[in-house]
């Protein structure tokens, strides 16, 4: 695939603050095979204002009520026609001009699912390196830094019982289906704002169903490894809290 066509979506709401910075990192990309879809969710500042600054730079773009991030990502799954698809946050950007460039020149397997590493602006941290199926339920994927083939984002969508975290368990089920088609590329994808609220809060459902997910997708031996770093964090974070 010499030009793969790249669907890079962005959901919104109330975004004004960051978002003109994450559209202008995408529109003035080299690489000019990109679908930009932005989804925002009936904003009541000045998202929309700088939404149609940018209009005729945007394949598509809608304000209407969803039920929350995931839904709002599953909306753009349904409306993207590229060969793969990529999120970006409002408030997160594209590292350089020609990085979808780079990267579209090593899609060349089209069931591949390609991904690489995200920079933790407030942590100044990189995240994550290469995965494998013991490190990938306790280091997730960051969704700023992996690109879904058609063949898999037009059959399966993310589980919305998981109000903040669906992309962790989407990754471990695909994982756990696809393992040899997930691709390392060592290189730096996306800025990423990990002050954002799936950063900063716990999504109860995940808490609870977590382990169950990785048996039934990764197998016993990743389960109980996961298992039982689970209850070691758990009785040192009870010890933090006796002190």
């Amino acid at each position: 695939m010499q030009y793969p066509k790249i669907s890079i979506i962005t959901v919104v709401r109330n975004g004004e603050r960051d978002l003109e910075n994450a559209i202008k990192s995408v529109v003035y990309q080299s690489y000019t095979h990109i679908e930009f879809i932005i989804l925002d969710g009936l904003s009541t500042d000045g998202t929309l204002d700088i939404i149609r600054k940018y209009e005729d730079r945007i394949a598509l773009w809608k304000s209407e009520a969803d039920r929350g991030i995931f839904d709002a990502m599953n909306k753009g799954l349904d409306l993207a026609t590229g060969d793969w698809v990529f999120f970006l946050g409002c408030d997160d950007v594209l590292p350089s001009p020609t990085i979808i460039e780079e990267l579209a020149a090593e899609f060349n397997v089209p069931d591949n699912i390609y991904y690489g590493n995200t920079y933790l602006k407030n942590s100044n941290a990189i995240y994550t390196g290469k995965v494998s199926k013991w490190n990938i339920a306790l280091r997730n994927i960051s969704h700023q830094a992996i690109f879904y083939p058609k063949s898999i984002y037009k059959q399966k969508k993310y589980n919305l019982d998981y109000k903040l975290t669906a992309d962790h368990v989407y990754n471990l089920e695909l994982y756990g289906r696809f393992p040899g088609h997930f691709c390392y590329l060592p290189k730096l994808i996306s800025i990423y704002n990990d002050l954002g609220t799936s950063s900063v809060n716990v999504d109860q459902q995940h808490k609870k169903d977590i382990v169950g997910i990785v048996f039934d997708n990764l197998g016993g031996a990743v389960g109980s490894y996961f298992w039982l770093r689970v209850k070691v964090s758990n009785f040192k974070n009870s010890l933090k809290g006796g002190k």
